[in-house]
């Protein structure tokens, strides 16, 4: 709850703080706050980790990059072939995205094929071990 106290402002009873806009946020500096470099680091590695994240940021990019290499050689040639600069800059900026989605395509190939030799290898001592349990255990062969 709240009440007015001293000078008309407002004071909570719990605290006896009174709120407002021009206090200094008060955020305690310890080990549990989140770097701005780890949070990326880990948001990347839930995004490389999870095959439905990884291959919807490699559609996303390669869209990206085919909307970009469209718009640069068609509506913003004029402007890119007037500043040598922002040329340089735009065209690394489409060939990063590019490299993003071929990287991403072939650690994608890797490790669905890790996956699938994965379980192949799963599945073939699976069956060894049904075969085993099947065959009779006969000691004196015909």
């Amino acid at each position: 709850m709240a009440a007015f106290g001293p000078g008309g402002r407002r004071q909570f009873f719990a605290t006896g703080r009174t709120p407002g806009l021009d206090a200094p946020a008060s955020i305690p500096e310890s080990p549990s706050t989140v770097s701005n470099a780890r949070f990326i680091i880990q948001i990347s590695k839930g995004l490389i980790r999870d095959q439905r994240a990884r291959r919807l940021v490699m559609f996303y990019s390669v869209l990206a990059a085919l909307v970009l290499i469209f718009a640069g050689s068609t509506f913003c040639w004029s402007l890119l072939r007037a500043h040598p600069l922002v040329f340089l800059i735009y065209w690394a900026g489409c060939a990063w995205i590019t490299l993003l989605a071929v990287l991403l395509a072939f650690y994608d190939m890797v490790k669905v094929r890790a996956e699938v030799r994965r379980e192949r290898w799963r599945l073939e001592r699976e069956l060894i071990e049904k075969a085993e349990e099947e065959k009779p255990h006969d000691p004196h062969p015909r």
